[in-house]
């Protein structure tokens, strides 16, 4: 897939009238592009980012002024960017809040052959690579927009310097049609790694950004959608939650196997059943097709001929354990639960679009995780409310809990 290679001809030949300042205010060029997003936690909207990108014949200029309000705290971000007409980064700062109880003080210029970036007092210089960009974090949206966009003009290189700190990859993950029958949009999809814990996702079209699936600062669901693409909204999770545990299954695959038709015999441990039994010393587990045939004291639990035995002296073999109250925002956490022996998982808040279809890849086998028992978030009408539905009336609780 491409983006649109239009967009950054122009870039390069275009010269535009710079912003001039009215009353101390900095005002977009007649030619200057302007936008919006809209922001939501938990599939509601809780606020919005208006950004401008400036161009003149020596360089771009992108402002944008990021906020929400969430559970009656108001969160507000400011941040610059300049780049060369071709987006070489040349200064980015970023200055207020990301989340409830976060803020951020980040800044980074271009310095004759290095780079100096700083996040609150630290400051750091490194050497200026050939390829790079300047952001921090999920948020501003349109930072994001322009990583895109110089991604896209330096050839997609796999790996990309950030500064002040950190690394990403950007993975292309194909195209999904959006919309009715009437009028039907169709947007490539690409992940993100590296700019936050884990995976995001986003979808452009001809060098706009038209949806990003994330996280905030305190690991909970966060979207950025332009308007136009705000009714499909549930799409956008659905799609997020399949393709990051897609992702998974193709980086597992060098570490998966089919469970043996034959007979495994885990030999040689202590067994605790969880029935409060007393423990099982020198215990025998023998497992047919993936699922547990006999297990109990060496004694009584004969280890079939040809079966395959793996020795394990001085381990201790527990049952699955269980995540009673978890929530499971990120398909990240699918292998994580599994290499801590947690094989059921009670997620009790999370969006519907998305882990329906987490869950639903798990029992399907096109992902990597534990069980999920799923309940979603709601609560009431209220200024600080937080849910992916607001409740008001018995009927509406009754509606969602069958949901």
């Amino acid at each position: 897939m491409k983006l649109s290679r239009i967009y950054y001809s122009c870039i390069a030949a275009f010269a535009c009238v710079c912003a001039v300042s009215i009353d101390g205010q900095a005002m977009p060029g007649p030619d200057a592009e302007t936008g919006t997003f809209r922001l939501h936690k938990f599939a509601q909207a809780i606020g919005e980012e208006k950004y401008t990108i400036d161009r003149s014949a020596t360089e771009v200029s992108v402002t944008s002024a990021f906020e929400f309000t969430d559970r009656g705290t108001k969160v507000a971000l400011t941040s610059k960017l300049k780049t060369s007409p071709a987006l070489v980064p040349i200064s980015f700062s970023a200055i207020g809040d990301t989340a409830r109880g976060f803020t951020i003080d980040a800044a980074a210029e271009v310095s004759g052959d290095k780079i100096r970036g700083r996040m609150e007092k630290d400051t750091k210089e490194t050497p200026r690579p050939a390829k790079y960009l300047f952001l921090a974090g999920y948020s501003p949206t349109v930072m994001q927009m322009m990583l895109m966009r110089y991604w896209e003009a330096a050839g997609r290189p796999g790996k990309l310097q950030t500064f002040p700190a950190g690394e990403l990859m950007i993975e292309d993950r194909g195209a999904d049609t959006f919309g009715g029958k009437g009028k039907q949009t169709k947007l490539e999809r690409f992940s993100i790694s590296g700019l936050i814990w884990g995976r995001e996702t986003l979808w452009m079209r001809e060098g706009q950004l038209a949806a990003l699936v994330s996280i905030d600062a305190e690991f909970d669901h966060f979207e950025a959608i332009a308007p136009e693409y705000e009714p499909s909204l549930g799409d956008f999770l659905r799609i997020a939650g399949a393709d990051g545990m897609a992702a998974l299954v193709e980086i597992s695959k060098p570490f998966r196997s089919a469970p043996s038709e034959g007979v495994t015999a885990l030999s040689g441990a202590t067994l605790v059943d969880g029935t409060g039994a007393a423990t099982v010393p020198d215990s025998v587990i023998l497992v047919r097709g993936g699922k547990l045939a006999a297990a109990g004291p060496r004694a009584k639990v004969a280890i079939p001929k040809g079966a395959k035995v793996i020795e394990l002296q001085g381990k201790t073999i527990v049952p699955g354990l269980w995540d009673m109250h978890a929530h499971f925002e990120q398909v990240e956490w699918g292998p994580i639960y599994l290499a801590a022996g947690v094989t059921t998982v009670r997620d009790v808040g999370n969006e519907f679009e998305f882990i329906t279809a987490v869950r639903d890849a798990v029992q399907a086998g096109r992902g990597v995780g534990p069980r999920l028992l799923l309940a979603g978030i709601v609560d009431g009408t209220g200024p600080i409310s937080l849910s992916v539905q607001s409740v008001d009336t018995p009927e509406q609780g009754r509606q969602w809990v069958r949901k």
